[in-house]
């Protein structure tokens, strides 16, 4: 059913006449699984706006911007709309901004023209919520939030540690605690997990047979 939807939309898309922009953010569930969500934009040719979700892509690796417009650029492949890339809004994080120079140079590859520095649009949400920072706590609250992170990640620390020795202590439970503990602790490991396991030979991830022939 998911792929006759988006069979759909990839037809109606590619049918405008007109640009279509983009928007994109990155997220982690508390599952410790990272995604990221393209919304699409667009004006009908009746003068309404619409919007329809593209994709909400499983994100493997570093929050990088290469990795970032890789994943975008197979956004719009699967629609086919990579010459009808308008403007793409995005917060101010810098690794949104190396994503759209990567992506630029992707599809300059392809002979597609894509200008980033006049094709970028800064989320006006973001920029409110980093002017009202910067109304509470003075010029410099990036360096006060900073501060508050890095201590209450030395306390985080310090806890951990102080319970992964006490599981240490129970001997093979407790240190299978430790290692899950480890991989569940960034997304990064877990999907380093998951290769790993992907990988392993199906003879080591099966139980030794337990019944006797005769």
């Amino acid at each position: 059913m998911l792929h006759i939807s988006t069979d759909i939309v990839k037809t109606y898309l590619q049918a405008l006449p007109f640009r279509i922009h983009l928007s994109f953010d990155l997220c982690s569930s508390p599952n410790h699984r990272s995604f990221l969500g393209v919304v699409g934009h667009w004006a009908t040719e009746d003068g309404q706006l619409r919007s329809a979700t593209l994709g909400f892509c499983r994100f493997f690796g570093s929050h990088s911007g290469t990795n970032i417009a890789e994943t975008l650029l197979k956004v719009l492949d699967h629609y086919a709309i990579t010459t009808k890339l308008g403007y793409i809004t995005t917060d101010n994080a810098s690794n949104n901004d190396s994503a759209l120079v990567e992506l630029a140079r992707l599809l300059a590859i392809r002979n597609i023209q894509f200008k980033p520095e006049i094709s970028r649009v800064r989320c006006f949400g973001h920029i409110i919520n980093l002017v009202v920072k910067a109304f509470l706590w003075g010029s410099d609250w990036e360096a006060f939030e900073n501060e508050f992170k890095s201590q209450n990640i030395e306390r985080n620390q310090v806890q951990e540690r102080e319970s992964l020795k006490a599981w240490r202590k129970r001997g093979a439970i407790g240190k299978l605690h430790n290692i899950a503990t480890w991989i569940l602790r960034t997304p990064q490991h877990r999907d380093r997990f998951s290769q790993k396991v992907h990988h392993t030979p199906r003879k080591w991830l099966s139980w030794p047979s337990t019944t006797t022939s005769g």
